[in-house]
């Protein structure tokens, strides 16, 4: 019997590792593409920082999440640590950085907003077409 799959495709129970690491080169591939010159147009960049949005908006909510969840490593867990800082501290430290994570992943998630509102004024017009003069400079036939 074939085993059921989540939205993206993964098995329910993928782990994180598997679908960050799907994630990644998902995004990696389409890096290429853009580099190599096949980067979208306007409407096609307008859907893909909406997903962008998306994106980064489940990265921070996953850095938020997983904060509580390192703050309860030494109740879970009889830690060392390899070095001669006591482990409560790597702790800690952990989640300040996962907190500055969120809050750098909520400052991208905003400029991804500016992107996209801003690319939302772009549109395309056909070849050989003359777009329509909307500020009142264009030369003028009717006039020497």
């Amino acid at each position: 019997m074939p085993r059921s799959r989540t939205r993206s495709g993964s098995p329910p129970g993928a782990s994180l590792a598997v679908a960050l690491t799907r994630v990644t080169e998902a995004v990696q591939h389409a890096v290429g593409r853009v580099t190599a010159g096949h980067g979208p147009g306007p409407a096609g960049l307008r859907e893909e920082t909406w997903q962008l949005i998306y994106l980064l908006g489940a990265l921070g909510d996953l850095a938020a999440a997983l904060a509580p969840q390192v703050g309860g490593y030494p109740e879970r867990y009889r830690l060392r640590a390899d070095d001669d800082v006591d482990p409560a501290e790597h702790v800690a430290r952990t989640c300040r950085e996962l907190a500055a994570l969120r809050h750098a992943l909520d400052e991208a998630e905003g400029a991804a907003r500016e992107v996209y509102t801003a690319v939302s004024h772009l549109h395309t017009v056909p070849e050989n077409t003359v777009p329509e003069d909307t500020t009142g400079t264009a030369s003028r036939t009717d006039h020497p």
